[in-house]
């Protein structure tokens, strides 16, 4: 019993962990061996990035898309209709990975990944983001872009609202550079909060400010389907239900069954077995 409770509490803090967690999905309009190559499942963001931003090719492209959004989790693009244009693009991409869950080791923002990329590749930094004037693209140059979203917060039902907004949003920066750079790989990556940052200091979401065994190929369903059991919030459950709630429910029956009934088994003081049979 005490060995159960002690692996279950083991389990416990892993559950939470991953609530600490990001993920990262990324595609290409070709087919890219930058994607194809990676390694199936990854720990730590910046071996991704590093695989991603060290290859030869990178800069062979013609826009390199850099999406970067804090408080993300694989649950939110889980929940994206696999009718959205994200999962829709995914599917269809040439070349595409999911890293569901993967914590960030790297201090550097997406915004300062891209400048470094673009002065690298000799290539034209853009940035966008939700309210914010950005410089414009151009057709014919190659760009680097980086585009900020806003932080998500919130409850599942708030979470999985704002989600659909923003992805409108992305998707409508993402269909425009679409139609001028043929050649193009998008990355997109949740990442924490920053420290210095909290929640309320952070760009706050407002729905009034939007108009309108290999992983490179997307799971039938939507985005991360693929990943759908292994949550935090189930992988909690579970440990509580089996290792907690379980062997307690166990014990409480087993310590009614050995409870037995002074009617039918105590006897009676001095009563004489024999004596009573030869009368």
């Amino acid at each position: 019993m005490v060995a159960r409770l002690v692996a279950a509490a083991s389990l416990i803090p892993f559950a939470f962990a991953l609530q600490d967690s990001h993920p990262v999905v990324a595609w290409s309009s070709h087919k890219s061996d930058i994607l194809d190559l990676l390694p199936s499942s990854v720990a730590q963001s910046k071996s991704v990035f590093d695989s991603i931003f060290s290859h030869e090719d990178i800069c062979s492209q013609d826009a390199v898309v850099l999406v970067e959004q804090s408080g993300l989790h694989a649950s939110d693009l889980r929940n994206l209709d696999s009718s959205s244009s994200l999962a829709k693009t995914l599917s269809s991409a040439p070349s595409s990975r999911e890293f569901p869950y993967v914590f960030s080791n790297t201090a550097d923002s997406f915004a300062h990944t891209a400048e470094s990329l673009s002065t690298r590749c000799g290539s034209r930094y853009v940035s966008l983001g939700l309210g914010q004037e950005g410089g414009s693209l151009e057709g014919g140059v190659k760009h680097v872009v980086s585009i900020t979203m806003p932080h998500l917060e919130g409850f599942a039902s708030h979470r999985k609202e704002a989600m659909v907004e923003l992805e409108s949003y992305l998707a409508n920066e993402l269909e425009s550079i679409k139609s001028l750079f043929s050649k193009h790989l998008v990355v997109f990556s949740g990442c924490p909060a920053p420290a210095h940052l909290s929640a309320r200091q952070m760009p706050e979401l407002d729905a009034h400010a939007f108009v309108a065994p290999n992983s490179t190929v997307l799971t039938e369903g939507g985005i991360l389907k693929r990943y759908q059991l292994l949550t935090p919030a189930l992988i909690t459950t579970l440990v509580i239900s089996f290792g907690v709630i379980l062997p307690i429910i166990l014990l409480g029956v087993s310590a009614l069954a050995s409870i037995q009934s002074p009617l039918s088994t105590d006897v009676p003081k001095g009563f004489d077995a024999q004596q009573k049979k030869t009368q």
